[in-house]
């Protein structure tokens, strides 16, 4: 299934269905982000992208809407965080607690493509800069991030009584479990008059990606509730 797979991706790379894909998953990762600083009193530009036709102006105009959400992203921090902008890599607080669950979820992504035997080394957007790379599951995971990672940072650093200078070994597996324990939460999905884990409604948006490009259509993305549903306990 990979090589065929790999065929597949390929030829639906050169398709304007794949550029109307790629903006459907990253107006889904701003419209996610929206949502979650909107809980915080925080407003962030209404921001989709459209009629775009190669990666490079997708990427362009993703990376200016990346500014404007880190600029709004500091402002529900606790101000002892010191965040300036996201710089993978970097040792302050908020960007180790970022890069811990941008991988945790990655790794959730990348699992659940090889599950279907998917190859997650060539994707629609990202490169592979390596051969260990995944640009697939970095594609994908676009649309889990503020649900997931985003709110959990905001989170668990609003809920430290006292400053934190650093990172501390103990406070890893705490955050990376609650990481999971989101994971793990049930949302009403609407498609499905259903309740389900936020893990599964992943594997079914990333069920919808396999689809189009199989059948060379535009990704139809599942929506899920702005709010946690009551139903789902």
């Amino acid at each position: 299934m990979n090589a065929i797979w790999i065929t597949r991706i390929s030829a639906y790379k050169q398709t304007e269905n794949c550029f109307v894909s790629a903006e459907k998953i990253m107006n889904i990762k701003n419209q996610r982000r929206e949502l979650m600083l909107k809980k915080y009193g925080v407003l962030l530009p209404h921001i989709r992208l459209a009629d775009y036709h190669n990666n490079q102006a997708i990427m362009l105009a993703e990376g200016r809407a990346a500014q404007l959400f880190w600029k709004q992203f500091s402002l529900p921090l606790p101000s002892w965080c010191g965040f300036r902008a996201r710089m993978p890599g970097s040792d302050d607080i908020v960007n180790r607690l970022l890069d811990l669950g941008y991988h945790q979820i990655t790794n959730v992504t990348r699992k659940i493509l090889e599950k279907y035997d998917i190859s997650p080394a060539l994707g629609i957007l990202h490169v592979a800069r390596k051969s260990t790379s995944a640009p697939l599951a970095y594609d994908l995971v676009e649309m889990f991030r503020a649900d997931i990672v985003e709110t959990e940072v905001l989170k668990f650093l609003r809920m430290k009584k006292q400053p934190m200078e650093q990172l501390r070994q103990k406070d890893i597996p705490i955050f990376l479990y609650r990481i999971n324990r989101r994971l793990a939460r049930r949302h009403f999905i609407k498609s499905f008059k259903q309740c389900h884990t936020y893990l599964y409604y992943m594997e079914l948006q990333i069920l919808k990606f396999i689809s189009a490009v199989n059948h060379k259509e535009v990704f139809s993305p599942i929506h899920l509730p702005s709010r946690h549903d009551g139903r789902c306990g």
